[in-house]
């Protein structure tokens, strides 16, 4: 046994100053082809005098692959990365203390990217120069790892590495993107912004959220917080009651604009419009404000005054207005009997109850007497796609068509189920605050030719949005699809324009006196 264990130091003491020997000849002589199998599948870095830039050696080719940021990790990983059982992984050594170790596979795997198969897809980097695995972490992270393991390198020397020329690998216009920047870019904010009480966690978070829906620049797609987004559910639902000017607003570039002023409210007695922009609020200049903040101040008890200084861009004209507010209650549907027998029944919202309350208004205006309906859609903002396609049913034969939703991948179509229940002249009024689905309901009726449309130009929404609720009470307002017409039409951007177009006067409603001369 003595001999044997004596045998084997001189073996490990030869075998050790053949190594160096070798290494020695590498750096004197420096043969290009022994280095290039020397540091295959080893991280590199070269020092320059501005910077340091770190490789990967594919163990194959030799071509050397840029480690800049976590993006070309996820690169290295995605393209390089080769599955292993846990049962093969756990051979090869992960620090001095490991047992059991497989050194045959260990060598064969040297300079790999190992995928665990059985586990989440965990990446393990064999460093050459131990063939020890070390967890690479997707990202900045895994990045970190790997220039802890690089090899110092001259640049004359890395010239016999060519630079591969996998354009997807190296594209500098890259689509992808490191998470941890954004970890990053938080704790950078929440540590050393000079107003620390602006930066807490539920200010960057919700913050964070806001900017990831406002990126796709659509003027509908909107994150709410939990206390927006209550508010925001209660203009759905319609009959909520507020104190101010009484106006449907929407921020659209950074500026506020009016969607439509209520009907009898401080803003339409001021004579406000619809897409009239609102500038500046009692000397505060709101451009660019969140529609949050541009509202609460607009806002405020009733009996208290307002100074608006207003652009109209149909005019090309600003002027001020002061308002007094007042508390507004809006119905969601009113109703009255006109001369001549003429029922007339005003929709100031699609609430997702509009058929409920649409039937009792009905009840009590039509009856066997009535010689027609006028429907009021004017500054009707929209609502629920589902209660203009149920409210124009009543309307058409079965099996007509209503709209049509266009996602990415397919087109769905919506008809009416039922055969018709209103067979009365039908008009209805439409101004350029009339949007979303009080368009859908509109166009309907008008390309199936059973009603005929009274006013100015809608406002032009043409596309549909769903609302995602989340724990917290938060909500995500995002566009999902276009609507079409049953004409396959979009009206996004240039509206519906009605069969008579009719501007009223500061002083009479000539689009309602136009709607009962064409039903007498």
């Amino acid at each position: 046994m003595k001999k044997l264990f004596t045998f084997l130091i001189v073996f490990c003491a030869v075998f050790f100053y053949a190594q160096n020997s070798q290494a020695a000849t590498i750096i004197i002589g420096w043969d290009p082809e022994v280095t290039k199998e020397r540091y295959a599948g080893s991280i590199l870095v070269e020092d320059t005098d501005f910077d340091k830039n770190y490789w990967y050696i594919d163990p194959e080719t030799h071509e050397r692959y840029s480690l800049e940021d976590g993006i070309d990790v996820s690169r290295l990983l995605k393209t390089f990365g080769v599955g292993i059982h846990n049962k093969d992984l756990e051979s090869i050594a992960i620090d001095s203390s490991s047992t059991d170790i497989d050194y045959e596979l260990s060598y064969k795997k040297r300079g790999q990217f190992l995928l665990q198969v059985e586990e989440n897809g965990e990446a393990w980097y064999v460093n050459p120069l131990d063939n020890r695995r070390h967890l690479i972490q997707n990202g900045k992270k895994g990045l970190d790892t790997l220039k802890a393991l690089a090899i110092d390198m001259s640049s004359s020397k890395l010239k016999i590495f060519p630079v591969t020329e996998n354009k997807n690998f190296i594209e500098t216009d890259k689509d992808e993107f490191d998470f941890e920047n954004y970890w990053e870019l938080y704790r950078l904010l929440q540590n050393n912004y000079y107003q620390a009480d602006k930066a807490d966690d539920k200010t960057l978070f919700y913050g964070s959220l806001k900017g990831m829906a406002d990126s796709l620049e659509d003027p509908y797609t909107e994150f709410f917080t939990p206390k927006d987004s209550s508010a925001f559910k209660k203009k759905l639902s319609g009959g909520s009651s507020v104190q101010g000017i009484g106006a449907m607003v929407e921020t659209l570039e950074d500026v506020l604009m009016i969607i439509s002023p209520l009907n009898g409210s401080p803003a339409q007695k001021a004579g406000l419009q619809a897409q009239d922009q609102i500038w500046i609020v009692d000397d505060v200049d709101i451009r660019g404000f969140t529609l949050d903040d541009a509202v609460a101040l607009i806002k405020g008890e009733a009996g208290t005054t307002v100074i608006l200084e207003i652009y109209r861009p149909s005019t090309n004209e600003t002027f001020k207005v002061s308002i007094i507010r007042e508390e507004i209650n809006l119905p969601n549907v009113e109703s009255k009997k006109l001369d001549n027998n003429i029922a007339y029944i005003k929709i100031n919202i699609f609430s997702i109850n509009l058929k409920n309350e649409f039937d009792s208004a009905r009840a009590k205006v039509v009856d066997g007497s009535t010689d027609g309906l006028i429907i009021d859609l004017r500054n009707n903002p929209g609502g629920y796609t589902n209660s203009a396609v149920q409210l124009a049913d009543y309307w058409l034969p079965e099996g007509a068509l209503i709209m049509q939703e266009k996602f990415p991948e397919q087109t769905f179509q919506y008809t009416s189920r039922i055969d018709r229940e209103i067979n009365i002249p039908t008009i209805i009024l439409v101004n350029e605050g009339s949007a979303s689905a009080s368009e859908i309901f509109t166009s309907a009726l008008d390309e199936n030719n059973v009603a005929q449309v009274v006013g100015q130009t809608t406002f032009g929404k043409g596309t549909g949005q769903s609302i995602q609720n989340f724990p917290d009470g938060s909500a995500l307002k995002f566009t999902v699809f276009e609507w079409l017409t049953s004409d396959s039409k979009s009206l996004q951007d240039v509206g519906l324009v009605p069969d008579y177009v009719v501007e009223n006067t500061l002083y009479s409603d000539e689009q309602l006196k136009k709607a009962k001369e064409l039903l007498r």
